[in-house]
């Protein structure tokens, strides 16, 4: 799996900062893509990836401030004309008035899809989607609008079949696989096996947590605790502006050290940045961080592998 960041500035787009989106790329995991937030000018953005609109089946909002939603129309819309058919819907999650500010914008710009959209819309911590593989759950942020964010939590897979020891013993590759992988024992020619014989070593799950817009309140640090990955907004990369941060609703460094104190994430991503900030001072922000974390700053392009 990998995410690769197509806005990170905060508010106001800037020379070599968009505004907010990222996109998973999860086509190994689960066959699909999913994007997080669509700020204005999304779909340009993507035109310098490899990332393939139509491969992004579930879109996530956080809330509904420009900067965060004034890109939906158009990747929808190009959406429509670069799918070879018909039948690809989309699932859009967001808070309460995600469905009306698509659906009315998409009215009076005349814009009709080839594709249907399924909504679901949040008000409240809920688990969004729990499937064999993964579970999602959004969870109340402190903005000053509703604003959530989203936990992704890959579940512990079975290994993979060894069916080279499994033809040693005359069992051919078919329907029969998919049982031995399911339970814990199987029968052959009157003998019981353990699957787990069979079976390389389990695959373990992956936490991901995503922390949009909002100001820091001491639950964050739970919600991200057992987290493998982070992904979070840091509009404030000096501590000096901590009480713009707490003004306006957002994170400062001072907040990102706290989080981090008592969470075993392996990689933190840090976007949603000011464009008040230099690269003199992000490189002074990595060096004084002081984490067991990977922590990166996040720019427009940017590629990660985890």
């Amino acid at each position: 799996m990998e995410v690769q960041f197509l806005g990170t500035g905060a508010g106001l787009p800037a020379k070599f900062r968009n505004t907010q989106s990222f996109v998973f790329d999860f086509m190994q995991e689960l066959k699909e893509c999913w994007m997080f937030d669509c700020g204005e000018a999304t779909q340009h953005q993507i035109l310098k990836t490899n990332i393939k609109p139509t491969k992004i089946k579930r879109i996530f909002i956080s809330h509904l401030h420009a900067d965060h939603v004034l890109g939906l129309i158009g990747f929808l819309s190009s959406r429509s004309f670069l799918l070879d058919k018909k039948e690809s819907e989309v699932i859009i999650y967001g808070p309460k008035g995600i469905k009306e500010f698509i659906e009315q914008n998409l009215k009076f710009t005349f814009c009709s899809l080839t594709y249907s959209i399924k909504y679901i819309e949040i008000s409240e911590e809920a688990c969004i989607i729990d499937s064999k593989t993964v579970g999602v759950y959004a969870y109340p942020l402190r903005h000053n609008i509703d604003c959530f964010g989203y936990k992704i939590v890959f579940k512990k897979q079975k290994g993979s079949l060894n069916a080279e020891k499994l033809m040693e013993l005359g069992i051919k590759p078919g329907p029969f696989y998919k049982k031995i992988k399911e339970e814990d024992q199987f029968e052959y020619n009157g003998n019981i096996y353990n699957s787990s014989d069979f079976l390389s070593e389990d695959k373990p799950g992956k936490e991901i947590a995503i922390i949009p817009d909002t100001k820091y309140f001491s639950e964050l640090d739970d919600i991200v605790k057992n987290s493998d990955v982070i992904i979070t907004e840091c509009t404030y990369l000096r501590a000096t502006d901590e009480s713009h941060a707490r003004k306006n609703y957002h994170l400062c460094i001072t907040d990102i050290h706290k989080m981090l104190s008592n969470s075993k994430a392996q990689k933190v991503f840090l976007t949603h940045i000011s464009a008040r900030y230099d690269k003199s001072t992000e490189d002074e922000v990595i060096e004084n961080i002081n984490s067991s974390s990977e922590v990166y700053i996040a720019h427009d392009f940017d590629k990660y592998k985890f």
